[in-house]
């Protein structure tokens, strides 16, 4: 009987470590997610403040009238590059930005499963991230967002090839 016990108490399975990369993979995301949460939050909180301020800023009026003919002309095209690019970011819906904090929150869910080695972590994450790319590449059609998204693609498709690995072997 004794030897019975002892034997089940060597076959317990010893607790899954999460491998370092893992984790420095679950630290990125987690970055990466709260950052852009909380980026696109704002911006669906303030747009149309921001949108008065864009305004304003290439109208010369509000805040920026104080700036003084000089002061534009010693910047010369850089000043009209930077008005009509942050035009051009607000040109997109206000629904955008809260569909991309969502989006952004059920990453970093998918990656808080991940670093708990849940599997259904990765499916969260993979999902949301494709929708991102989705969403972008859909909504976003100002001169700045022509195209396909290359950039963030080729981040997602790495950051999903490197969990890939550690959804077969680890999570459960």
């Amino acid at each position: 009987m004794e030897y019975q016990e002892n034997y089940n108490l060597e076959q317990e399975e010893q607790p899954v470590r999460r491998p370092d990369l893992l984790s420095v993979l679950c630290i990125l995301s987690f970055i990466n997610a709260v950052y852009n949460a909380v980026s696109n939050f704002i911006s669906f909180a303030f747009y149309d403040k921001i949108q008065n301020l864009l305004t304003q800023m290439g109208e010369g009026s509000g805040i920026f009238e104080e700036m003084s003919e000089e002061m534009i002309d010693e910047m010369g095209d850089s000043w009209t590059m930077m008005v009509d690019a942050a035009s051009a970011a607000f040109s997109v819906g206000r629904g955008y930005y809260f569909l991309e904090m969502a989006l952004y929150v059920a990453s970093f869910l998918g990656a808080l499963m991940m670093w708990r080695l849940q599997k259904k972590g990765f499916h969260v994450y993979a999902v949301s991230q494709i929708l991102m790319l989705i969403a972008t590449s859909i909504m976003v059609t100002t001169p700045l967002g022509t195209g396909f998204p290359f950039g963030p693609l080729f981040w997602t498709v790495l950051f999903i090839l490197m969990y890939y690995p550690h959804y077969r072997k680890v999570m459960k």
